[in-house]
């Protein structure tokens, strides 16, 4: 048994004591690290570091090993635990604030008088219910981690404010732990200002390329080292989809079900649509979509965490993850084929209005405008004068593109020998032809022969 469990106390019967419901007991209980699951040793040891801390923020979407981190915490920790896993249900401020009490209870003892307030019909909950609780929490003298799991979940504004309070109350040398997919209900601004909270995001849980070839290696995948360290770029660290191997299968029916099953039809048609876009902002979203109030719908969408990935601290500019946006596009060129190239034209159009012309140029190539391509083309080469027609610089992504785009393969099959998405594979592709200032698979690859890009 566990240090964490052997320090807590009976449990108490929540039906007896509580407002009126049925309690579920597996909600007070940590969940167990699954075999094989990657040890976050950076990460616990950030969480040990920041212990002056006393409030910490777990903010990710779906996926990305919230719970599993915690869990591990837990186990290697020589303090107790108090968890609460939430759910819908728990938004009734005295059903939430009942367990929350019944976990510290399991730890040290808050009183009757939490007890009380809590059963009684006609007790206020921010006059009664949220004072004791918190006068309870700030005195307890045994130092604790008080865990709550999943608070993206609440939304009414009682549980929500009294997950302030409770955490203007942690008591000295205790933690308290929000973990969800969305920033937690509290003034994060202040508590950033006095030095009082640790934040963990996507960034922070990503695996890292060696984290990602262990468990593969545990599974059994059996890739070179160019292979693996191509699938961790394309999957960006994210575990879930890590853990399925890069199965583009496997990780669509997560996704389907993990994020765009909960959203509104209006949002996902925004999510298709600006999927053609390698980077949006507010204003190129309702230039391209023609539809107002994008730029709201962009930046609610960034709140609730969606794969989408910020670009500058000011968060103005986003990109999809990769594997998401592989799935929103092909998405949509199977429901909106004829919609793609519009799509398309109005990024290119929207680039040139803002002195974007490199981008502009990819979008008329994506689109399959040669003509608004060529002409772009030329604008630039004069731009840049005569002294610009040596060898263009490559990335290494492309560089390993290349030698494939010379052979009979297809974007697909490019992409399943490289274990990267067509789309990416295309991308890579636009981004080659524009540098060799070609129009074409065949003038691209006989442009990189050439310049001795390529051999033959």
């Amino acid at each position: 048994m566990e240090y964490s469990d052997v320090r807590q106390r009976p449990a108490r019967s929540l039906r007896a004591s509580g407002p009126g419901f049925d309690p579920v007991a597996s909600k007070l209980r940590r969940p167990l690290t699954r075999p094989g699951t990657i040890s976050r040793s950076s990460l616990l040891g950030r969480l040990t570091r920041d212990d002056l801390r006393p409030i910490v923020s777990l903010v990710a979407p779906s996926g990305y090993g919230k719970t599993t981190l915690l869990s591990q915490w837990a186990e290697r920790s020589g303090q107790p635990f108090a968890w609460v896993s939430i759910d819908e249900h728990d938004n009734d401020p005295k059903v939430l604030l009942s367990y929350v009490a019944e976990a510290l209870d399991r730890v040290q003892p808050v009183g009757e008088r939490v007890f009380e307030a809590l059963a009684s019909p006609v007790s206020s909950v921010p006059g009664s219910v949220v004072p004791r609780l918190g006068s309870a929490f700030w005195s307890m003298t045994e130092p604790l981690v008080l865990v709550l799991d999943d608070v993206h979940l609440l939304h009414q504004t009682e549980c929500r404010d009294a997950l302030s309070v409770l955490a203007d109350h942690v008591p000295g040398g205790s933690r308290l732990v929000l973990a969800g997919r969305n920033e937690p209900p509290l003034r994060i601004a202040r508590l950033r200002a006095e030095g009082r909270i640790s934040e963990i995001g996507p960034g922070d849980l990503s695996l890292t390329r060696e984290e990602a070839i262990s468990l593969w290696h545990a599974a059994g995948v059996t890739l070179g080292q160019d292979d693996l360290t191509a699938l961790h770029q394309r999957t960006e660290g994210w575990p879930a989809a890590i853990s399925f191997g890069g199965d583009d299968r496997l990780v669509s029916q997560y996704m389907e079900a993990e994020f765009l099953a909960r959203v509104s039809h209006r949002h996902r048609v925004f999510l298709t649509r600006t999927a053609v876009l390698d980077r949006m902002c507010g204003p190129l979203c309702e230039a391209v979509l023609e539809l107002p109030g994008s730029a709201a719908t962009l930046a609610e969408l960034s709140r609730s965490n969606l794969l989408l990935v910020p670009l500058d601290r000011r968060r103005m500019w986003y990109r999809y993850h990769h594997l998401f946006r592989d799935m929103l596009l092909a998405d949509l060129e199977r429901l909106e084929p004829g919609l793609v190239p519009v799509l398309r034209r109005r990024a290119a159009q929207w680039c040139l209005r803002h002195g974007r012309t490199e981008e502009a140029l990819e979008y008329f190539m994506a689109a399959g405008d040669v003509d608004a391509a060529a002409g772009l083309r030329g604008e630039l080469a004069k731009e840049r004068g005569p002294g610009a027609s040596g060898a263009p610089s490559l990335t290494a992504a492309e560089l390993r593109v290349l030698p494939l785009l010379a052979t009979h393969l297809s974007f697909p099959e490019i992409g399943a020998e490289m274990f990267l998405s067509p789309h990416t594979v295309k991308s890579q592709a636009m981004s080659i032809y524009r540098k060799l200032g070609a129009s074409s698979r065949h003038q691209a690859v006989t442009r990189a022969r050439d310049l001795g890009l390529l051999e033959g």
